[in-house]
């Protein structure tokens, strides 16, 4: 009896510390209010890489984006290539490449930025035609950003400016000719040129306009054209200079002779005109002059023939003339459709003449590189 009672207390004793256990288990498995793991509130940031280069030379500002955050945060990987500003400024310091991240808010997006510190300086030269008297800016063709620049000369800033048409407007009203309405600068083949020598060459280019409405060869000679032009070429080279920026090739594009056929100038006497001009402009650097034939005029189809002869026999005979177009007198015809009057080439025209001799003067340039 004893030991039964000894023994129902003994296993009294195990259960009741079995149960204490178990107790003991639960509580510590429930997790007390302050011990609950808080939620994981780090946002996941999106990632956006942008496929297109931005070009830029040393010297040159632009924005990252067209519009930006007020709490951006820019930064660039390389500040002695590009700095950058939180408002997304950028400003080019001398070649090489960078990537600049862009964060707003959960978004950042990746730009990879190239600086060049080489350009082709160009000169587009001539009369109303490359003035592009009867062109269209709306229609004309847009390099893309970092290929093209113009050269400002007309609101004096002296710096290059981001391409676009009408190429040189409000350029060529010096020395007393007429730069309204019909000798205005509507739409030019500036732009097309551009687009198709950079196919060519990977090089931008930095175009000094230099056309005037009207302009004979005799008046380039004597009323001061060819110096004004050679004043322009020397100020746009300071520049690059000044920011560093080396110039490959110096050419110049001419496209002009209408005004010489009107005034029944010999074929003898367009040559040699034309040899003095270059012979002037060699002076600040040109190398080449391009030559884009003169086209007809509808009023008087056969006074061009002439000057057309010439220009021929000029590229033919003398190593530094090239003819880079004869798409002006190809697009005659009687309906007029490239025309916008008699004598000047409407934008469609322009573009066409504009590719065909890009391409041509891209091809020259790839062939002549400088040792």
């Amino acid at each position: 009896m004893k030991e039964n009672k000894r023994n129902g207390w003994f296993i009294g004793l195990c259960l009741g510390l079995l149960f204490a256990v178990q107790m003991q288990i639960q509580v510590c498995a429930t997790p007390v209010q302050g011990d609950v793991p808080a939620e994981d509130t780090q946002e996941t940031i999106t990632v956006v890489r942008e496929k297109e280069k931005i070009r830029m030379l040393p010297g040159e500002y632009r924005y990252v984006k067209a519009s930006i955050a007020s709490d951006a945060i820019v930064e660039s990987s390389d500040t002695r290539i590009l700095q950058v500003a939180n408002s997304g400024l950028m400003r080019a310091r001398k070649a090489g490449e960078a990537k600049v991240t862009v964060t707003e808010g959960t978004t950042q997006t990746i730009v990879t930025v190239v600086v060049t510190d080489e350009v082709d300086l160009i000169i587009f030269a001539g009369q109303s035609n490359m003035c592009g008297s009867g062109g269209n800016k709306d229609s004309a063709p847009q390099p893309s950003v970092g290929t093209a620049y113009e050269f400002d000369v007309a609101t004096g800033s002296k710096s290059c400016i981001i391409m676009k048409e009408p190429f040189g407007q409000g350029t060529n009203r010096r020395q007393g000719l007429d730069d309204d309405k019909i000798y205005s600068t509507s739409g030019t083949l500036v732009s097309s040129f551009c687009i198709s020598y950079y196919k060519q060459t990977k090089t931008p280019v930095v175009g000094v306009p230099a056309s005037w409405g009207g302009s004979s060869t005799n008046t380039w000679l004597k009323r001061g054209l060819v110096k004004e032009t050679k004043r322009r070429v020397n100020l746009a080279k300071k520049s690059l200079k000044k920011n560093k920026i080396k110039i490959r090739h110096i050419y110049m594009v001419w496209y002009q002779g209408e005004s010489d056929a009107m005034q029944g100038c010999s074929e003898a006497k367009y040559i040699k005109n034309m040899k003095a001009i270059y012979q002037k402009m060699k002076t600040v650097g040109v190398e080449q002059m391009m030559i884009i034939q003169i086209g007809r005029d509808r009023s008087a189809p056969d006074s061009g023939y002439t000057i057309m002869g010439a220009q021929s026999k000029l590229c033919k005979t003398d190593k530094h003339f090239t003819m880079v177009s004869t798409l002006p007198k190809i697009l005659y015809d009687e309906s007029g459709y490239y025309y916008s009057d008699v004598i000047h080439i409407n934008q469609n025209g322009l573009n066409k003449i504009g590719t065909q001799a890009g391409k041509k003067a891209g091809q020259y340039a790839k062939k002549h590189k400088k040792k």
